[in-house]
This record gives C-alpha cells, sequence and structure tokens, in this order.
C-alpha cells in the first residue's frame, strides 16, 4: 500500500514537473525582455509553440527514424530521471538519487548525439562544440554532486567540523556552476551559436521532431536545478512531502536567478568557454577534496 501511495504520488508530480518548465520558460522570457526594456511575450508562448509545433508536418528525411529514435530516448531517460528525483525527495534514499544522475547522464548524451546524426556541416559543427562542452562540464556535475552529498552526510554524522563546512562550499558551487553550463545558456551557449550557425538543429527539424526536442531541453533545465535542490533541502529539513514542495519552489527560485544572470552576460568566444570553464572546475574540484580529506582525517 505504502509503495502504491508513494508511485503514485512521485508519478503526479512528474506530471507537474513535466509541464512547470514550459511555463518556467515563459517566465523567462518575459524577464529578459524587461530587463532589456521589452514587453515581451506572454507567461504561455512556449507552450503556444509547442502546440503549433505539434500540428506542423516533419521534414523528410533519410535518416528521421534514428534521430526520431534518439530524442524518444532523450526524453524518455531525462523523465526518468526526473521520475527518480522525486522519489528521492519523497524518502531520502540514496538509491534514487543515484539512479536519477545516471539517467540524467544518459540523457544528456543522446542530446549530444543527435545533431551528430544529421548530415548538415553546421548541425555538426555545433554537435562538436556540444561534445567538448560535455566533456569538460558533466564529468565536474557528476563529482561536485558526490562531493556535496559526501560533504552533508559527514555533517550529519559527526559534529560540525569547519574543513567539511568549506569543502561543501565549494562542491556546491562548482555544481551550480556546472548546472548552469548544462542548461546552455549564456555564455555557454556555444553548441548553437545562433548568429554563427543559424541554430543548428533549430532549422534542421521542424514539427512534432522539433516541439519533442524543445520541450526534452525544457525539462532538462528543470530537472538540472531540481538536483541541486533536491540535494540540499533532503539534508536541511529531511526528505518527505514538504522537502518535495520546497524543492520545487527552490527550482523555480533558482530558474528565476539563472535567467537574470544569462540576460545579463555576453556570449563567450566559442573556444575560450570550455578552456576557461575546464580550468575552473580543476582548481574547485581539487581544492574540495583536499579540504574535505583535511576535514575527515586532519580536522
Amino acid at each position: 500500500m505504502e509503495f502504491i501511495l508513494l508511485t503514485s504520488t512521485s508519478i503526479t508530480v512528474l506530471l507537474v514537473n513535466t509541464i512547470l518548465p514550459v511555463i518556467m520558460d515563459g517566465v523567462e522570457r518575459k524577464i529578459k525582455a524587461r530587463i532589456q526594456s521589452r514587453i515581451g511575450p506572454p507567461i504561455v508562448q512556449t507552450l503556444y509553440d509547442l502546440l503549433k509545433l505539434l500540428e506542423k508536418e516533419v521534414k523528410p528525411l533519410h535518416i528521421m527514424p534514428f534521430i526520431l529514435l534518439t530524442i524518444i530516448a532523450y526524453l524518455s531517460t531525462i523523465i526518468a530521471s526526473l521520475y527518480f528525483i522525486n522519489l528521492y525527495t519523497i524518502t531520502g534514499e540514496a538509491y534514487y538519487s543515484i539512479t536519477a544522475i545516471t539517467l540524467f547522464a544518459i540523457s544528456l548524451t543522446s542530446n549530444t548525439l543527435t545533431p551528430l546524426l544529421l548530415p548538415s556541416p553546421f548541425t555538426y559543427t555545433g554537435g562538436m562544440r556540444e561534445v567538448i562542452l560535455s566533456i569538460v562540464n558533466e564529468p565536474a556535475f557528476i563529482v561536485s554532486f558526490v562531493l556535496a552529498s559526501t560533504s552533508l552526510r559527514l555533517l550529519n554524522l559527526q559534529s560540525p567540523n569547519i574543513w567539511i563546512l568549506i569543502a561543501l562550499s565549494i562542491s556546491l558551487t562548482t555544481l551550480v556552476l556546472s548546472s548552469y553550463a548544462i542548461t546552455g545558456r549564456i555564455p555557454f551557449d556555444i553548441a548553437e551559436a545562433e548568429p554563427e550557425i543559424a541554430s543548428g538543429v533549430l532549422l534542421e527539424f521542424s514539427g512534432k521532431i522539433l516541439a519533442l526536442l524543445l520541450l526534452s531541453n525544457l525539462i532538462k533545465r528543470f530537472i538540472v536545478k531540481y538536483i541541486v535542490s533536491s540535494l540540499i533541502l533532503v539534508y536541511i529539513i529531511g526528505a518527505g512531502l514538504t522537502c518535495l514542495a520546497a524543492s520545487i519552489l527552490l527550482t523555480i527560485a533558482l530558474w528565476i536567478i539563472y535567467a537574470i544572470v544569462a540576460a545579463i552576460l555576453g556570449r563567450s568566444r566559442v573556444d575560450l568557454a570550455p578552456i576557461t570553464l575546464g580550468k575552473v572546475y580543476i582548481l574547485l574540484l581539487a581544492l574540495s577534496i583536499t579540504v574535505l580529506l583535511v576535514g575527515i582525517y586532519g580536522g
């Protein structure tokens, strides 16, 4: 009975969290417009765009079945990851968080492969940029998540330790930075680099295929913030429905903060962004691991 209740709750929250990214994208567009002294589209404009795309025909491509399977795999794994992070927020079981991170990494891989399937040289160029950025960013996201989770568990098991607190602060900083980069916002939107290669897959795809891809990317933007939120709040207020509601609210707050930052920052050079990001990650992760070891063995 408890399992059925837990599953039904998770599925209900999953449906809410699948719709919420579409609304939040409209909020982000409105925020950018206000910062740039424009009125901007209505908040539900993204929903209108997706519904309109679902009514349009798909461009005929001889490799369309492979593209469709890749995008379906992307959407399926990212929704499954969202489901398991819901379970983690409700139960606090580490197994669910590990499963969610694993599925999320698989979904990112599927997303990276999608533009490489297309024959367009512009799309292929954007895809290779995505590969380079993923090689730098995704390991940092996973490692920083593990370090932050370990630091939080150590703080729960022993008396407050200044070294572990410092390690936690550094790993959370790395986690937030990598989660921002994963969303592909400025200055890390180098995969598309719209002024340079005319938006890559956004021109090659159409209709239902494009709608699925856009929806998948919106859910990706939501879940990467949701993972950060749930990790922090499960250890602060404990797992449960209260934590679930608080995690969603914190995710919305992070989305708004990321939108403001993206509207303020300028675009980075394609060759400079991954190199700079990699150097910052190496420094932060090395520092976090060193301080954490000092806290465990020398603190």
